[in-house]
């Protein structure tokens, strides 16, 4: 909400392996059995993008907490490893970062974004639907004109361009009025988690209720998306430019650098920890967790831990390139550092203190999260940031340009040749024609 960009691709250090929890809600759908207007995911993949937000982060370190907490389970704490064993650093101080008009809009993006999740979006009085504006609306899903379960709800907000629904249903919306109904004829995909809709054709009727836009940043937004710490446009805009910058570096280093291997006691504490957030979901609804992957992921409980390793893996590799780096620079992360780190950890995510904080994720992984931050500061501060001049951004342009003209020139020239070639084959058909006066020959 406040700074939740470049933090929170740290912050998965939390849910180290819970990255694709959205089977469980159609299980949670089918449990539970709530009502069709509170659902939301019949329209196609909210619900699982809510477990994946609430569960993903939050939901794995309950899990671990209440893993750690619990007399049967074993108590599951994130082990420490040397980074430098497993990696391969290439160059990573002096790199360079050009800042584009690209950038630049992606910069104007992540703002729109920010503003959308602290709920400072503004209702607009008359319009049509764009994309990234934030929809009240009411909606109904009919299959072969029924209304079907799960596919009905009211008032409900959505952000067009998240991909929350399935294909087509946030598009169809664009373009539409303020207040306006709409007809959307849309198909499931066909590995969808009800068989009743996979690869189903329906309608959905949908009321567009509001429409939410972002407004202009001023400097008190700002200040409050930061939480105070930045105060002015400039400042906050300059904050998420440099999270860009970083994330340019990171790239940079990692094609630079070779993971040789993973710790295999990470691998371990993983896995360990995705199967007791599993074990805790079959638990809510009275099933052993062997029966619970058979029935919504169709998977055995090997798989299972074979795919949650794959997910440390991939989880990693940030991690380990940048603890290889503090490890080489020998950057460590202080007291102070750890204190004022979990002071802003639990205010973006709503938490009341540091200890509340610390019982929700672990002492380690947050000393972790706070070491990659320290490590990227060290890659900008060392980093070789140049401005796009106006010749490269006219040269790019130009370049463009000059692509087109040459498939325009080259089209027309292809047409030329194709009128040229069927003219002379029409001529020659003539001729034939002519000779063998068979008209049925002419071209």
């Amino acid at each position: 909400m406040k700074r939740k960009n470049l933090m929170t691709a740290f912050m998965c250090a939390f849910c180290l392996t819970v990255s694709s929890v959205a089977p469980m809600a159609v299980m949670a759908e089918e449990a539970t059995e709530a009502p069709a207007e509170e659902e939301a995911d019949g329209a196609g993949e909210d619900s699982a993008a809510e477990a994946e937000d609430g569960a993903g982060e939050d939901g794995a370190a309950e899990a671990e907490t209440d893993a750690e907490s619990g007399t049967e389970e074993t108590e599951l704490i994130r082990p420490d490893y040397t980074a430098s064993d497993h990696v391969d650093l290439g160059e990573y101080k002096g790199l360079t970062v050009t800042l584009t008009k690209e950038m630049e809009a992606q910069v104007d993006a992540q703002v729109v974004q920010n503003i959308q999740a602290g709920g400072l979006t503004e209702p607009i009085e008359e319009g049509t639907v764009q994309e990234g504006d934030t929809v009240n609306i009411d909606y109904e899903g009919k299959l072969n004109g029924e209304a079907f379960d799960g596919g009905t709800a009211k008032g409900y907000d959505l952000t067009i361009g998240s991909h929350t629904f399935i294909d087509g249903f946030e598009e169809g919306l664009v373009g539409v009025g303020l207040g306006d109904t709409v007809d959307l004829p849309l198909t499931f995909p066909e590995n969808y988690g009800s068989e009743e809709l996979s690869g189903q054709e329906v309608v959905f009727t949908v009321t567009v209720n509001e429409i939410k836009r972002a407004p202009e940043l001023t400097d008190e937004m700002a200040d409050t998306l930061s939480n105070g710490k930045y105060t002015n446009v400039e400042s906050y805009r300059g904050s998420i430019r440099n999270d860009l910058i970083k994330y340019q570096l990171l790239l940079q280093v990692a094609e630079r650098s070779k993971i040789n291997d993973y710790p295999q006691e990470m691998i371990d504490y993983g896995t360990a920890l995705k199967e007791s957030y599993y074990t805790e979901i079959a638990s809510m609804y009275e099933m052993e967790l062997e029966d619970l992957l058979e029935s919504v992921n169709g998977q055995t409980l090997e798989e299972f831990r074979e795919e949650a390793a794959e997910e440390v893996k991939g989880n990693m590799q940030q991690e380990l390139l940048l603890k290889a780096i503090a490890e080489a620079e020998g950057i460590e992360l202080s007291e102070d550092e750890y204190a004022a780190g979990c002071e802003e950890y639990a205010s973006i995510y709503g938490l009341e203190s540091t200890e509340e904080l610390e019982a929700k994720y672990g002492e380690e992984t947050i000393r972790i999260s706070l070491l990659q931050e320290k490590v990227l500061d060290f890659l900008l501060e060392n980093a070789v940031i140049e401005e796009e001049t106006e010749a490269e951004s006219e040269t790019g342009d130009e370049a463009g340009l000059e692509t087109a003209d040459a498939a325009e020139e080259e089209s027309e020239d292809a047409a030329e040749t194709e009128s040229e070639a069927a003219a002379e084959a029409e001529s020659e058909a003539a001729a034939e024609a002519e000779s063998e006066d068979v008209s049925e020959a002419e071209s």
